[in-house]
């Protein structure tokens, strides 16, 4: 009936009704704005009646809140405020979740448009489906109603207090409720009021005469309701006003009106919390008058506000000051808080009346003071202890004025704050200040500060610090911070700039005389200071680099048989790859024996697996043939024969764990005790064999750590002499531009650049490279060697001293055999007493032996398996240092070859070049570059003989050659773009090609008479000439065949730095390259590095 009636009057279905527990009121929730005017249809409904009652439209405030029912048990209040300003649920940010007393949840939101969305859909939680309304209060019974909000601290009820002017309806059930804007509300005639049972109100009743006018009223209005209404079973009801602000929350508490709100209210709890004002107990009534007597009172609230000066709003802001403060108005009673902003005090009271009063007692409480000021006391004034005094006066504020210090205080305060100032202004104080620095600026203030050193020196002591990084400064403590503030200030505005100069020997020559009186002359000069404090340069302790190399050298530790036995026959060895000795037929009996023992060892158990090793049997140079047929060694192998008759057969072990190697080495030297049988080994004996074995196992790792140590440490030492930091201190910032162009204009007039050329660069032995390492050291110069060509960089005078060492190191080169040749026809040997022949030294120990008797040393310090020894070449005898015993030795020269497979003597500038191979003689490929090589040779034919030919394969360059091509290809009139060519160099420039590709920085060197690019021959004699690949100290020479995009191309100028651009084009194309003359070129040059890519290095000779 309702909807059609509000269909009819309405025009529209989309709306939703939502009736009062009492059936007497009907809210319309309508979705869209009426398209009559309100009052129109408020006419309308007057004049008719609905089912014979008569019915009044009105309008209600949108609602900012939800009532929600059939919530599942489990879920929270923090659940809810998630889903609910979720996009999911259409809502917003949710203000507040409260119960009602039917059980249902009110959900308040902080935008009213929430509302209607939230409206609008479907909600489920939890699987459960849930009923959602707007909420009303009009629509609630009494006893359900949630906890009421205060708006903005005034008297006005939030959206969920408006109330009709209808009684409230009983109803035991609630229903959630939501509003929007201009929603009327169909409010049919409200039946009849039951009568209540009531009595008449005596005129005796008195008051307590304690209550206030509010109190008392209240009171009346309580007996007044008791009296009328008396409810058969009143129901408990809590809720809350709202007081947001702090301000009026304080006043609440101050004024006691909640004391006189419980007297007069004595079956209501009344609390004062952080949010508000909370109320239970029974009677809606009675709640309802109690509440609209706190909101008359907050609704009375005045502020006045009071401009004050900033020394006064400083003082009122103290906390100790405002408690007091506060406490005085408070016993006056005048309950009232203030607060400042901005020099304005702003006091809040009850009532305006109060206010005014509040504000003219604290006029009378601050007051104002002044301490004349002496001469004596302006020493203090300015200083930070009385800044520190001033802040821990608690009661009191004061400034310095022209004549005085003002105070500002409490009145009845005024003569003890001025008596605590004067004391404290009238007592010296004698302080010291520490104003630190770093050390070179403490030398620059010294240097270029001094005036004004002196003359703050005459108000205080001013003295280094002995730590250097400051300075102490002791006097009047006032006049101590005046110093450090000025001293301070010329620190902070004191410029640095840290210069890194790179360049051979820069430090050595910045900490020698004539660095020392440059960086003087520019200190004086541009008045600034040099810090050197970061330079580093020391001087070889040892002057003798060949005896220091030699010191070096002899630090290794070498490996060899750990078993000490002697009677292993000398055998002719075979090296591998690595250098190493690979095993003889000796070795062999022992590795076979070694698997035998260990079988014993484990019987109980599956026997480990070896590898099984072939070894090639080699002739023994020196023992007798018959030597091994008899003797100790013949015993012990029947013996362990015979007892390897019992065992099972091994498998094969992996000779790769550390592990197993020990267990090896273990084995073998248990082979070699014939006295001793491995079952009479005891546990402790056979854990000692086993850590030496594995001890052993290193030596070679460590003597390799220790010589890569050792020169690691003198690259480190030759780069520290290259590199020089110095840090600049000055006023002026064009100052430290001009040290630092001046610095590096006077470094680079005494740089200069020597080569030396020399067949024994390119086979240096490592005692020789390290003698080279010590002249680089010792004179602090650069030397980089490529082939036989050495090159010496670094200041003048230095370079002078290096290259007589040098050319002393090379021609001692030039005299010493090589480590290979050595192998091959020397041997050093020793003979231990009852062995059975002599036992060759390792390899490397022979070539170290034999350097030193080749040196004429009478006695050298060597290192076996980290035990020291000296070696008497003099009278022939190993002496052991630990044990004391001495062995003679013997060095042995044969004509045939002693050490077999060791690597040709095949030198490469390539050697270190990645991506890099020697082109197999016999192959296709190397006759087809000979071939393209002598077919334009001309009269060079039979005077060039090719040593070898070597491809390059640098992917980088090869990559950016192929995408050059390509362009070159779209862009080229011609159709051959590409073309084979020769290109002559030094042996200094033939790595850096291979790694770098053709740069144009390198060309000028021979011509630039087409442009100054790179050069190309069409035929080979061109580069073959000396004028273009100049012989090293072989009398080698270096010829690329490179693949070069000549695309279209032109006549070359001397002055051209690219390509000149093609006549008559429409668009800015260039030529590709330029030539000597168009119909028949002999060579090309380009001006982009990626045109050319080197695909072969021929290296030939002339002959005669």
């Amino acid at each position: 009936m309702v909807e059609l009636f509000v269909e009819n009057l309405t025009g529209t279905d989309e709306f939703s009704l939502y009736p009062s527990p009492g059936r007497d009121l009907v809210l319309i929730h309508l979705r869209n704005p009426l398209t009559e005017g309100f009052q129109k249809i408020s006419e309308k409904v007057s004049k008719k009646t609905f089912d014979g009652a008569k019915i009044s439209l009105e309008q209600v405030e949108c609602t900012d809140s939800v009532l929600v029912e059939n919530l599942p048990p489990s879920v929270t209040e923090d659940i809810l405020t998630m889903y609910f300003e979720s996009s999911r649920s259409g809502g917003g940010p949710v203000m507040s979740i409260s119960r009602t007393a039917g059980g249902e949840t009110k959900i308040t939101f902080k935008d009213i448009k929430s509302v209607d969305s939230v409206l609008q859909n479907s909600h489920r939680i939890e699987e459960t489906d849930l009923k959602v309304k707007p909420y009303f209060s009009f629509l609630e019974s009494a006893g359900s109603k949630a906890s009421e909000s205060l708006i903005n601290g005034t008297n006005q009820p939030s959206d969920d207090q408006n109330q009709t002017v209808n009684e409230p309806l009983s109803s035991t059930s609630s229903q959630p409720i939501t509003a929007s804007h201009n929603q009327p509300a169909l409010t049919p005639k409200p039946q009849p009021r039951p009568r209540l049972h009531s009595s008449p109100v005596s005129p005796k009743t008195s008051l307590p005469p304690t209550l206030s006018p509010v109190a008392a009223a209240a009171r009346v209005d309580y007996e007044k309701d008791a009296m009328e209404v008396v409810p058969s079973e009143p129901e408990p009801l809590v809720c809350s006003l709202s007081v947001p602000d702090p301000t009026k929350l304080q006043l609440i508490g101050l004024s006691g009106l909640l004391d006189d709100l419980k007297t007069a209210y004595p079956n209501f709890d009344i609390t004062l919390k952080q949010d508000g004002v909370h109320i239970k107990g029974a009677g809606h009534l009675q709640a309802e008058k109690l509440k609209n007597k706190i909101l008359e009172f907050l609704s009375g609230f005045t502020q006045v506000h009071l401009p004050l000066c900033a020394l006064k709003a400083e003082l009122l802001e103290k906390k100790g000051v405002k408690d007091k403060v506060l406490a005085l108005l408070r016993q006056q009673g005048l309950p009232s808080v203030y607060m400042l902003s901005d020099c304005v005090l702003i006091v809040t009271s009850p009532t305006m009346h109060m206010v005014n009063q509040a504000c003219e007692k604290i006029k009378s409480l601050v007051v104002e003071a002044a301490v004349p000021l002496k001469t004596e006391y302006e020493s203090m004034l300015y200083c930070q202890e009385f800044h520190d005094f001033k802040k821990s006066l608690d009661m009191c504020c004061a400034e310095i004025t022209d004549s005085a210090v003002a105070i500002v205080t409490l009145r009845g305060l005024e003569e003890d704050v001025k008596g605590r100032i004067i004391q404290f202004l009238s007592t010296p104080l004698q302080k010291e200040r520490v104003l630190s620095m770093e050390p070179a600026m403490l030398t620059y203030i010294q240097l270029h500060h001094q005036q004004l050193l002196f003359d703050m020196n005459q108000l205080t002591t001013i003295l280094p610090l002995e730590s250097g990084d400051g300075l102490m400064i002791r006097g009047n403590a006032s006049e101590c911070q005046m110093v450090a503030e000025v001293l301070g200030s010329v620190v902070d505005s004191t410029l640095t700039k840290i210069i890194t100069v790179t360049q051979p020997g820069i430090a050595r020559f910045l900490v020698q005389e004539e660095g020392t009186s440059i960086l003087g002359e520019m200190t004086a000069k541009f008045q600034v200071y040099i810090s050197m404090e970061k330079v580093h340069w020391e001087p070889l302790e040892d002057q003798d680099i060949f005896e220091l190399a030699w010191k070096m050298t002899s630090c290794q530790n070498f490996s060899r048989d750990s078993s000490g036995q002697p009677d292993q026959p000398l055998m002719a060895t075979k090296l591998n790859p690595s250098g190493i000795p690979s095993a003889d037929k000796g070795t062999t009996a022992c590795i076979e024996e070694a698997k035998r023992i260990l079988s014993v060892f484990d019987h109980s158990s599956e026997p480990s697996s070896l590898r099984e090793t072939v070894m090639e049997e080699e002739e023994d140079l020196y023992s007798d043939p018959s030597a091994d047929q008899h003797g100790d060694g013949s015993q012990m192998q029947a013996e362990d024969s015979s007892a390897a008759a019992d065992l099972s057969k091994l498998s094969s072990l992996n000779p790769c764990s550390l592990e197993e190697d020990a267990e090896l080495s273990l084995a073998i030297q248990l082979s070699m005790e014939t006295n001793q049988r491995p079952s009479e080994l005891t546990e402790d004996e056979l854990q000692k064999v086993l850590e030496l074995s594995r001890s052993e196992s290193m030596v070679v790792d460590e003597s390799q750590m220790l010589e890569k140590a050792v020169d690691v440490s003198l690259q480190e030492a030759a780069k520290s002499a290259n590199v020089a930091e110095i840090k600049v201190f000055a006023s002026y910032p064009h100052d430290l531009i001009r040290v630092d162009i001046a610095l590096s204009k006077k470094v680079g007039l005494r740089h200069c650049e020597e080569k030396v050329e020399h067949r024994s660069l390119r086979k240096l032995s490592a005692y020789h490279k390290r003698c080279i390492e010590l002249v680089k050291k010792k004179h602090a110069v650069e030397i980089e060697i490529q082939g036989t060509t050495a090159t010496v960089t670094g200041f003048k005078d230095y370079v002078s001293e290096a290259l007589p060492d040098l050319r002393e190191v090379l021609k001692r080169a030039a005299n010493t055999t090589s480590d290979t040749e050595i192998l091959k026809t020397i041997q050093w040997v020793r003979t231990e007493q009852g062995s059975s022949g002599p036992v060759p030294y390792p390899p490397e120990a022979i070539v170290f032996i034999e350097n030193a008797w080749r040196l004429k040393r009478k006695k050298i310090d060597i290192v076996f398996n980290s035990q020291p020894y000296t070696i008497d070449l003099e009278k022939m005898q190993e002496y052991s240092v630990s044990s004391g015993k001495s062995v003679p030795i013997a060095r042995k020269i044969s004509s045939e070859d002693l050490y077999t497979d060791l690597p040709d003597d095949d030198y490469s500038l390539l050697s270190d070049v990645p991506d890099t191979s020697k082109v197999d003689e016999g192959s296709e490929e190397f006759q087809d570059v000979i071939s393209q090589f002598y077919d334009s040779i001309h009269e060079y034919h039979n005077r060039i003989k090719i040593i070898k030919v070597e491809k390059l394969m640098n992917k980088l360059l090869y990559n950016q050659y192929r995408l050059k091509k390509a362009s070159v290809e779209q862009s080229s009139t011609q159709p051959q773009v590409e073309r084979s060519l020769f290109h002559g160099t030094s042996e200094t420039s033939v790595k850096e090609i291979c790694v770098h590709g053709f740069n144009r920085s390198f060309c000028g060197k021979n011509a630039t008479v087409y442009g100054q690019g790179v050069y190309f021959a069409v035929e080979s004699a061109l580069s073959v000439s000396d004028t273009y690949s100049p012989q090293n100290a072989d009398g080698h020479k270096f010829i690329f065949v490179a693949k070069v995009l000549t695309g279209d191309y032109t006549v070359g100028r001397h002055e051209m730095k690219a390509a000149p651009p093609k006549e008559g084009s429409e668009i800015a194309a260039r030529y590709h390259s330029v030539t000597d003359k168009i119909d028949s070129p002999t060579l090309f040059v380009i001006f982009n590095d990626t045109q050319a890519f080197p695909q072969y290095l021929i290296t030939c000779k002339k002959v005669n």
